[in-house]
């Protein structure tokens, strides 16, 4: 319970009379028919909607093969005996003692062996993180969070104790707090997988921003959307490329041409402080800025199918995720991809210029193709910002911030995790996905730039094909295909 909520000390008499309340005992049916007897105390928050979506994601997953497993928050304890029962070593905790006695005693009668403590992630530190989630790092992490909003009046809230189970309310917030708990080495291994559930409120849609503010990549896993309108979305969060190699040089004369020569495994990266021979589309230089980034990660090891039919959107949408995660949201009508690969920043006269950009290269190794996705971005300058026929943009000079190298190289590692990398448990972004996040991305940058001019014909943007092309309207009603970005002009920008 946080210091600012809802609650006082004149709260404690009316919070004795609640658990004067009987306890039921109900039956829950897990999504395969297994059937678990729940013992559900005074307080502590029964199996719903939202207990049986996390659960489905939980039986997605698999045998669990005595990995350890730990549910946050567990209430009633339903999804601690489901893991468990799917072959998990789980350790459970809640800030609820009732909910902690309830787990206890229900795991006790389905004679299954679950580990439950008191305590949790909160606002209010009691006790050392071990004491709840023990010494040893988890495989799989599960959190049923509190999702719904703050009423606005306190004569609709519950109590300390049954609120703690539906309400975050925690400044900081407690997906942030969970997040930066991993992203610091604890809670979960290397090769882990943490899953959330929340709602589609506010805090429940930064998610995936505040996973990569803080390097870890985010994904959707399972969602359910109601009547209402509401949607509550369980999310996959990891560490990601875990099992590859990222290498950082002071200076390189290009990252794309060292990866191409080393190889690797999909999400092998290579950074360089200093690109001595960095270039973009056409063989153009890339301006190297006081502070840039320059990287390179491999994104098709020539074994098997393309993730994606073009690897270099999915480096942009990579790019605007990354900068949009560290910007306040506000500033994100500010960004723009421009098809297909480049990054646009609108500074404080309403001017836009290109900020960073992605380049895919690949080389034959014997009957396989090895794939690089290079990216560049400018994140500050002490140099003109004109160059000899282009502007350029900066991070942290565009967007009034001040973000370090080693910051981003973190987020941009996690968004383009969140894109491309494949895990056996999640579902992979589809192709179609990818288009139509993409030409979301397109139509927004056409607000913004306007139209596209092709060869000195305005034309109208139908639609993104599945090879990465760009199908347009002419203004006499000609339908054509290009795959040049070059070869287009946008009339607000220049």
């Amino acid at each position: 319970m946080a210091d600012d909520g809802p609650f006082d000390f004149s709260c404690a008499e009316q919070e004795i009379d609640r658990l004067n309340r009987p306890m039921q005992s109900i039956i829950w049916h897990a999504p395969k028919g297994e059937s678990f007897t729940l013992s559900i105390p005074p307080t502590v928050y029964p199996p719903r909607e939202d207990t049986d979506l996390l659960a489905k994601a939980i039986v997605r997953l698999g045998a669990g093969r005595g990995k350890r497993c730990l549910e946050i928050g567990c209430g009633s304890g339903a999804l601690s005996l489901l893991a468990a029962g799917q072959g998990w070593k789980v350790r459970a905790c809640d800030i609820n003692p009732f909910s902690v006695m309830a787990s206890r005693h229900s795991a006790k009668i389905a004679e299954i062996d679950i580990d439950v403590r008191e305590g949790g992630p909160g606002p209010i530190v009691d006790g050392d993180i071990n004491q709840w989630s023990g010494t040893d790092l988890h495989d799989l992490i599960i959190w049923n969070l509190p999702y719904l909003e703050l009423p606005t009046s306190t004569d609709d809230v519950l109590g300390p104790l049954e609120e703690a189970a539906l309400l975050d309310t925690d400044s900081v917030g407690l997906i942030s707090r969970l997040v930066k708990l991993i992203s610091a080495g604890k809670l979960m291994t290397s090769n882990g997988m943490t899953l959330i559930l929340v709602s589609n409120n506010q805090r429940g849609r930064d998610t995936k921003r505040i996973c990569l503010q803080n390097g870890l990549a985010c994904r959707k896993f399972s969602s359910q959307q109601f009547e209402d309108g509401e949607e509550l979305t369980v999310y996959a969060i990891w560490h990601p490329f875990s099992s590859c190699i990222n290498s950082v040089f002071d200076e390189l004369d290009s990252t794309n041409k060292m990866l191409l020569d080393r190889g690797g495994p999909i999400g092998t990266s290579i950074q360089a402080t200093t690109q001595l021979e960095g270039r973009g589309r056409r063989g153009r230089t890339w301006s190297s800025e006081t502070i840039a980034f320059a990287g390179s990660w491999i994104v098709h090891d020539g074994k098997g199918k393309l993730v994606h039919s073009d690897l270099q959107l999915v480096g942009g949408l990579a790019v605007v995720d990354a900068i949009r995660a560290l910007s306040m949201h506000e500033k994100h009508d500010r960004i723009r991809l421009k098809w297909p690969n480049d990054i646009l920043l609108q500074n404080e006269t309403g001017d836009w210029a290109k900020v960073a950009g992605a380049l895919l290269e690949g080389r034959s190794i014997a009957s396989e193709v090895r794939m690089v996705l290079g990216i560049g971005v400018n994140i500050f300058s002490d140099k003109p910002l004109i160059k000899q026929d282009y502007k350029i943009a900066t991070i942290n000079q565009s967007l009034n911030l001040n973000i370090e190298l080693s910051q981003f190289s973190a987020v941009i590692n996690a968004a383009l995790s969140s894109l491309l990398e494949q895990r056996n448990e999640i579902a992979n972004y589809s192709a179609d996905k990818l288009l139509e996040i993409t030409l979301d991305e397109i139509n927004n940058t056409v607000s913004s730039l306007g139209n596209p001019n092709y060869r000195k014909t305005n034309c109208e943007i139908i639609r993104l094909k599945e090879n990465g092309h760009l199908e347009l309207r002419t203004a006499s009603g000609e339908i054509i295909e290009i795959d040049e970005g070059e070869d287009l002009i946008w009339p607000n920008y220049c």
